[in-house]
């Protein structure tokens, strides 16, 4: 079994289910990897064996259960207020305020954490900065942080500054990524080469910087580390459809509905090419494979949806729609509501409030 797949992961985590260390370190490389109920069951455990010296794990405890399309935010918010009781950490006080909606609760976490020395935290308190939308403060705090990181450091954190630069890049700011985000993911690769979250941080990168060529190169190298990594082989496949090889494309869309047959982003891409090569008989099987590949995903529903409308299967896309939409989370309709062909049919359903 192949060094860093998930089987031989998983296996090694089970063999070693007295260990904290590894299993806490296996689940949240699951959790990074969208195994969210293999990351619920590992750091469930690491944390019942350790519940003190990991605070971060509480973080991505937590966000195992916001992330999955099951009702589970309850549970992790309560993963997150157990965690900063049991360690007082200001790092997971920083990454609770990512998702605190009470403004009197976030102001209290903000006093209490927003002069701390400690990097970690102010990484992590810029972060959730951004995710409030607070881009002017968070660009400040994550500046004055990463001009404090000393040479060849690599705090719990900086994996977060450099999220923080893709988004605040992605969305238009002036962000030169070749000196403030690409030699703090090096170090990071460096100093732990089997982690994958920081390579797909780097294939995210330069997604961000429309660089296809790298994004392509970055997903291969990746790939050879991380075999059976679904969400590299779909950013490898968008790279070789914006390069104009949509052979390629298909191939790696499929490869990586092989490694998870749930992916129901990777269906829709491969879906819109065989669309787009008038091959509707073939894309039309693709997007009904979702509602059976993952039932529980009512947005692959939306998706699905969209294109029965596009094939002119009017009635069946309406109804579709109305059944996903009334099922969505709440954060998701938004993205709907403003999507071209969401309001199409909102206007034929006369959904539109």
């Amino acid at each position: 079994m192949t060094a860093n797949t998930i089987p031989f992961l998983v296996q090694k985590a089970y063999q070693h289910w007295d260990n904290a260390e590894i299993v806490g370190t296996i689940g949240v490389e699951m959790e990074s990897r969208s195994r969210l109920p293999l990351a619920r069951t590992l750091l469930g455990r690491a944390l019942e064996l350790d519940p003190i010296s990991h605070p971060e794990w509480y973080a991505n405890y937590a966000f195992a259960h916001f992330r999955d399309v099951g009702n589970l935010s309850s549970d992790g918010e309560r993963i997150f207020v157990d965690g900063i009781e049991e360690t007082d950490s200001d790092f997971l006080k920083a990454s609770y305020l990512m998702i605190q909606e009470a403004e009197e609760v976030a102001q209290r976490i903000i006093e209490d954490i927003e002069h701390s020395q400690d990097l970690s935290v102010q990484f992590a308190f810029g972060y959730a900065l951004m995710w409030r939308g607070e881009q002017e403060r968070a660009w400040n705090v994550l500046s004055k942080a990463i001009a404090n990181l000393g040479e060849g450091a690599t705090p719990l954190g900086l994996d977060l500054y450099c999220a923080s630069m893709n988004w605040m890049r992605g969305q238009g700011g002036r962000i030169n990524m070749h000196t403030e985000c690409l030699p703090y993911l090096a170090r990071l690769i460096v100093h732990a080469p089997n982690v994958y979250n920081y390579r797909g941080l780097k294939v995210q990168m330069f997604q961000v910087l429309q660089d296809y060529v790298s994004v392509r190169d970055t997903a291969l190298e990746t790939l050879a580390i991380f075999p059976d990594e679904e969400t590299t082989m779909y950013a490898l496949a968008m790279a070789y459809h914006r390069l104009g090889d949509d052979d390629n494309a298909i191939a790696w869309y499929n490869r990586a509905i092989g490694a998870k047959p749930s992916f129901a982003r990777a269906r829709v891409q491969l879906g819109k090419i065989y669309e787009q090569r008038k091959q509707l008989d073939l894309a039309e099987h693709v997007f009904r494979e979702i509602a059976t590949a993952f039932p529980e995903y009512q947005m692959g529903k939306i998706d699905t949806a969209y294109f029965l409308h596009r094939i002119g299967k009017y009635d069946e896309a309406k109804a579709l729609f109305r059944f996903g939409y009334d099922r969505i989370k709440p954060f998701e309709r938004a993205t709907v509501e403003n999507h071209p062909e969401g309001k199409v049919l909102f206007e034929a359903m006369k959904l539109r409030h």
